[in-house]
């Protein structure tokens, strides 16, 4: 099924996709000098297809948020804890074009069953997963797309990151979807988006990085976009 988040992925080929959150637990409030509107413009000026907000307590998030980014006419996704039917409604209504649904905290039916409601209401289905164990038999619609969270949820993502979740789990993703498959949080510079790129993923979700490093976010949305679209060279 088409749907506009979907499809601005898929056209865009290697893809970032450019994340907004008023603070992190790991490196504090990342929105103090600038708003959400603004950075929704450097990022659209900067060349991101697709846009991400995190509209989560513990990032200081709200669902007005959605509305002010949207306002740049790029899909938006929301990320938040999407359990039902009912969250989904209030997505589309806050001017979402995705949905975030989490496999960590979510049975494998439940996921698929919110995917197929989203679908209806022509939201793309984001599904995240970040072990073995939940990718094991998870069976996703068409238009969906799937993503490897390269942190720890349930440690509030205040670990690390870096790339190695995606590099250990992309074999086991792709062997259970055919879709767009997404390297998503912990890539903390955009060498980790070269190197997810050439493991295999579609796409790169990069939120903290864009917002906290020495540079404007669209200075850095611009490295990373660079990044993504750096050409892997044929192996002789």
């Amino acid at each position: 099924m088409s749907t506009k988040f979907y499809d601005a992925l898929a056209r865009a080929g290697s893809a970032l996709i450019a994340e907004i959150k008023p603070s992190s637990p790991k490196v504090g409030p990342l929105l103090a000098t600038t708003s959400v509107a603004a950075v929704a413009r450097e990022y659209q000026m900067a060349g991101a297809p697709c846009l991400s907000v995190t509209t989560g307590a513990w990032h200081g998030g709200n669902l007005a948020m959605i509305s002010e980014m949207a306002r740049t006419g790029l899909p938006v996704l929301r990320k938040d804890f999407i359990t039902s039917k009912r969250h989904l409604e209030d997505t589309r209504d806050a001017g979402a074009s995705a949905a975030l649904l989490t496999c960590t905290l979510l049975r494998k039916a439940d996921v698929i069953r919110l995917a197929q409601d989203a679908l209806a209401m022509q939201l793309t289905p984001f599904v995240e997963v970040a072990s073995a164990a939940e990718l094991d038999g998870l069976k996703l619609p068409d238009g969906a797309i799937l993503a490897i969270n390269n942190r720890d949820i349930r440690s509030k993502e205040t670990d690390d990151g870096g790339i190695e979740t995606g590099r250990a789990l992309y074999a086991a993703a792709r062997s259970v979807h055919d879709g767009l498959l997404i390297s998503a949080s912990g890539l903390l510079v955009p060498e980790d988006v070269k190197i997810a790129k050439v493991i295999g993923f579609d796409g790169y979700l990069v939120g903290t990085a864009l917002l906290s490093g020495p540079h404007s976010p669209f200075e850095t949305a611009c490295r990373f976009i660079e990044a993504a679209n750096t050409k892997i060279e044929a192996a002789e």
